[in-house]
């Protein structure tokens, strides 16, 4: 089964990313989510030979633990 992306950049079946879908997503360059693999920063991954994809479930909860109500706390405890 091949992969599709639809114009959103997120795949067909809207479960996963792939690099450039999430880098593109955050407004990022790819380069930049290899650094945060790398250092452990971003949401866990999946790693499936020289393939890495992101769940849409752990990116959106990544993106909400990112959210800030202010420069010191966090929107949701």
């Amino acid at each position: 089964m091949q992969d599709r992306t639809s114009a959103q950049g997120v795949s067909d079946d809207a479960r996963a990313f792939d690099e450039n879908q999430l880098a593109r997503r955050w407004d990022i360059s790819h380069r930049t989510l290899q650094q945060w693999r790398r250092m452990g920063i971003g949401p866990v991954y999946l790693k499936l030979g020289n393939r890495v994809s992101y769940r849409r479930e752990d990116v959106e909860a990544y993106e909400r633990q990112a959210l800030r109500r202010g420069t010191g706390e966090r929107a949701f405890a």
